[in-house]
């Protein structure tokens, strides 16, 4: 059948009908097996667009759905791939509450962020020219969520609002032109998300840039391009730096303090490039 409708297609026109085809699985329930009428597993997709919206469904299937492999179809499935746009709604709004300074001298923290940006563009770039969205997806979630939100945004939120941190020797205070570092890689990393983004969750990325960015649509933007801010020896540190940071609140919580509350404990010499953002992150004494 697929033979006969490419060269009817062909013969009509004279022009192929397509020059790729992305082939993936068949869609099958929570348990696995295979979805059908007389089982009963069939999902109407109707109810769960209405309650979560395109842009949740067209994420959950691009982060379910890979090259050649059944995909599992759940209204769970759907409902975790909304929080990950509710997590995007609240960055813009905190993103929103900082200007976007055009020229500024980057601090270590900003610069080790922005090469994890660079690696993650070209990561995604390379998934879309290969039309695996499953790919861009993973790799934006994985960015969004446990570097982005979980780590660099509360790595700066004292350098960005311009508190005063730590005690004693250890007490911290942030210069005006240390905040528009932050601020400026905010911006940066999440207007080029957003862009990364468009493709697959296209209502609330344009609706988003238009209040930030101005009234130009977001889907007549070009990719953003791979750069050669691209660090060796900030990207390396990350897992190093995220690994600190879990140790840290840990530790916190088995002393039964807050994560506010100040903690004595040594950073690593690795990490010192760091150090007076992790003092004021973790009130570091």
């Amino acid at each position: 059948w697929l033979y006969y409708t490419l060269l009817r297609c062909f013969l009509a026109t004279g022009k192929k009908p397509f020059y790729r085809a992305w082939i993936s699985g068949l869609a099958v329930d929570e348990k696995g097996e295979k979805m059908s009428k007389s089982r009963g597993n069939v999902i109407d997709p109707m109810p769960l667009l209405t309650k979560y919206g395109a842009d949740s469904f067209r994420l959950w299937n691009a982060l379910e759905v890979s090259l050649g492999y059944d995909f599992r179809t759940s209204a769970r499935r759907i409902e975790a791939a909304s929080r990950i746009l509710t997590k995007t709604w609240n960055l813009a709004r905190y993103v929103s509450s900082f200007s976007f300074p055009e020229k500024v001298e980057l601090t270590n923290t900003d610069k080790w962020m922005l090469s994890e940006l660079n690696l993650l563009i070209k990561n995604c770039l390379a998934g879309y020219q290969k039309l695996d969205f499953f790919e861009v997806s993973t790799k934006i979630r994985e960015f969004l969520w446990n570097v982005f939100a979980s780590n660099y945004l509360e790595m700066i939120k004292p350098r960005a609002y311009g508190k005063v941190s730590g005690q004693g020797e250890k007490k911290i205070f942030f210069i005006q032109e240390e905040r528009r570092s932050g601020w400026f890689t905010l911006h940066t990393c999440f207007k080029n998300l957003l862009i990364l983004l468009a493709p697959i969750i296209p209502f609330m990325t344009d609706y988003i840039w238009g209040k930030l960015y101005g009234l130009k649509s977001i889907h007549s933007e070009k990719f953003p391009s791979e750069t050669k801010s691209i660090q060796k020896k900030y990207t390396e540190l990350t897992k190093k730096l995220l690994d600190f940071n879990s140790n840290v609140w840990s530790e916190k919580k088995k002393q039964l303090i807050s994560l506010k509350d100040p903690i004595s404990i040594l950073i690593p010499d690795e990490l010192k490039i760091f150090e007076k953002d992790l003092i004021a992150m973790h009130s570091i004494v």
